[in-house]
């Protein structure tokens, strides 16, 4: 077994938005294509100057700090259930950080009044929550001639990432957090999209992960911590990601390189039915 010091090597086993960032980092690094979340999603509001904006799971809040840089002048809000997250973001965003109203919220626990927002997006949310709840609470905070966009992967990424996630879960399920198994994806999402709006439109985006050796995938497998259950250790997550490590040699063999294909979608929502 490989002798390792989390504290001092991977501090973000400790850190939601230090897994945000490895997330960020690889798929900037190692995509293929590289298909700019933010920019796609920007396009689909047709944001008019003063739209009132809220982000859902807003994470570091690269999304409003991008609209502010570039003049907006309606009201932006960022909501997440992480007050770690919301810190950061707070500080990310320096001298914009007061005309960003960054909240410690739940993406289903919204507490703002009935059409509030002329706009809300929420960006790979979704996938491991309560999908009904919360699009049920974007459907209230939008106003009726609003604009919702959402974006979630197909569950056909990352193969060699879920494989090496499935294997963990036969190997150490009891150590799982419930969200594990919640879902909400590019195939799912339609049907549900339109109980709670009257018309959803999808735009498919396809690209690949390049991983030029085995421990980029390892990585990526950390930034999974938030599937697992707090009560972990920083031994016993220790102990699960040097077993990873073992496994995603076999699947990457050393000094290897894989290929991991991806696709996600982005649901442009209007027309709330009020549910």
């Amino acid at each position: 077994m490989i002798e390792s010091h989390p504290e001092e090597s991977h501090p973000e086993q400790y850190s939601d938005w230090a897994r945000l960032e490895i997330r960020k980092r690889i798929h900037t690094d190692y995509s293929k294509i590289g298909h700019n979340l933010y920019e796609l999603a920007h396009s689909l509001l047709d944001l008019r100057p003063n739209d009132d904006v809220l982000d859902v799971g807003c994470g570091l809040g690269d999304f409003l700090t991008m609209i502010r840089t570039r003049g907006h002048l309606g009201t932006l809000c960022g909501v997440d259930q992480s007050p770690e997250v919301i810190e950061e973001a707070r500080d990310r965003a320096g001298e914009l950080a007061p005309s960003i109203d960054f909240k410690v919220r739940p993406a289903d626990a919204l507490r703002f009044p009935g059409s509030s927002f002329n706009c809300v997006t929420a960006l790979h949310v979704l996938g491991h929550s309560k999908p009904g709840r919360i699009l049920r609470e974007l459907g209230r905070v939008i106003k009726a001639d609003g604009r919702v966009v959402i974006s979630t992967n197909s569950r056909m990424s990352f193969p060699l990432l879920e494989e090496l996630k499935n294997r963990a879960r036969q190997r150490f399920g009891w150590f799982l957090a419930s969200e594990w198994t919640e879902g909400f994806d590019s195939e799912s999402a339609p049907e549900l999209l339109r109980r709670y709006y009257g018309e959803v439109k999808e735009f498919r985006y396809d690209d690949v992960l390049q991983y030029p050796d085995a421990e980029v995938l390892v990585d990526f497998f950390r930034s999974t911590r938030g599937l697992w259950s707090d009560g972990l250790t920083s031994a016993e997550w220790e102990r699960i990601v040097d077993w990873a490590r073992e496994q995603a040699l076999e699947l990457i063999p050393e000094h290897g390189y894989a290929e991991d294909p991806k696709s996600f979608s982005l649901f442009r929502c209007t027309a709330p039915l009020g549910l």
